[in-house]
């Protein structure tokens, strides 16, 4: 079976969707699926960002603060279990506010390169961009992980198939 270049469909995908067409979903599907890929499962991008939104409306924040955080989110997915934090990625997290009226703020976050599954909870070790090491509690934060180029062209195929079955 011959390599397909993801990046090369996923551009140019983006550049026109009716390429999709041409495209043998099931192959790109089985070669995308090697990895493990089932939090992505049945999902799009729309219901990605969906769910990106309901969270970040739960923090009762303003409607520009709400807005302005769902702006800076545009790729990345929620991580709602630990098990789909993946080691390697890129995330971004916000810590939950503990007094009313504290503003939540988007971190600008590391690569993940360990968690931890401690006495006092599951603590998630990232390399930032200053190559320093930033540790902090899962379980009081809020995570959202970047999408790569094959899981956005994964969420894109699902979509074509939810659209065209």
């Amino acid at each position: 079976m011959e390599k397909i270049n993801v990046n090369e469909i996923f551009e140019n995908a983006m550049k026109d969707p009716s390429l999709f067409s041409t495209i043998d979903i099931e192959n790109l599907l089985d070669s995308i699926e090697d990895t493990n890929n089932d939090y992505l499962e049945n999902k799009t991008t729309e219901s990605i960002t969906k769910e990106i939104f309901h969270v970040i409306r739960e923090l009762k924040a303003t409607k520009e603060k709400q807005q302005e955080l769902c702006g800076k989110l545009i790729g990345y997915r929620y991580v709602d279990e630990i098990h789909e934090l993946h080691k390697g990625k890129y995330i971004r997290w916000i810590r939950i506010p503990l007094k009313p009226g504290d503003v939540p703020s988007l971190t600008n976050g590391g690569l993940v390169v360990n968690v931890k599954f401690m006495d006092n909870g599951i603590h998630v070790v990232c390399k930032n961009a200053a190559n320093r090491f930033i540790q902090y509690k899962y379980d009081d934060c809020l995570t959202f992980q970047k999408l790569s180029t094959e899981e956005q062209l994964l969420l894109l195929a699902y979509e074509h198939l939810e659209n065209h079955g």
